[in-house]
């Protein structure tokens, strides 16, 4: 959900309500992906579950209402980088929605445009589509459980292949406004989604 954006200009900006339990800022090492299908040819791709190294930090919340309770600011399209053992992923999300919005569950969905890189040179070796439904829930204090389902397609919008992986975040830091960062002044753009929510 967090990433640097192109130019702040052509976004649009989303605000999502979250637990408290999703707010702050979360660090993962780890994704273990547990199933991934060729729908092509029908073939499972792994056998057992396997673990990928990725270096991931993302902050989740940035604005508080009167009432207490949390927003996230989904501003697309944004850009983030994942780095694993074998490769690069820029990602290009640009749309996000809320499919869940439960005490113990939020459902996302993204969906934008991926391309790999090979570490060795930093050349691109592979782009697709991908929609992703990412549900997010608490283990413990400090401890979120993110499950994901990502289907990626090719140009013609053939599904080339489902995979379903899993990650353990911890919180590294507690939530805390955050006022302003690459996508603009939030605060006044939260002020601004609050007044457009009462008028409507």
């Amino acid at each position: 959900m967090i990433g640097s954006s192109p130019t702040q200009e052509d976004q649009s900006f989303q605000w999502i309500q979250i637990p408290d339990w999703l707010a702050g800022t979360w660090q993962t090492k780890f994704q273990t992906i547990v199933d991934s299908i060729d729908c092509r040819t029908g073939r499972r791709l792994v056998n057992k579950p396997v673990q990928v190294s990725v270096a991931l930090i993302r902050t989740i919340g940035t604005q508080q209402d009167a009432s207490g309770r949390i927003w996230h600011c989904a501003a697309t399209p944004y850009v983030r980088s994942i780095e694993t053992a074998g490769y690069y992923e820029s990602q290009t999300i640009e749309r996000v929605s809320v499919l869940a919005s439960e005490t113990n569950r939020l459902m996302l969905r993204t969906a934008g445009k991926v391309t790999r890189s090979r570490k060795t040179d930093r050349q691109a070796y592979d782009s697709f589509y991908e929609i992703t439904d990412v549900v997010y829930s608490p283990m413990n204090d400090g401890v979120i459980k993110v499950d994901m389902t990502i289907m990626d397609f090719d140009a013609m919008e053939t599904l080339l292949r489902v995979t379903k992986s899993v990650l353990t975040e911890r919180r590294i830091k507690p939530f805390a406004l955050v006022n302003y960062d690459e996508r603009g002044n939030l605060q006044e753009k939260f002020l601004k989604f609050q007044v457009e929510a009462e008028a409507r």
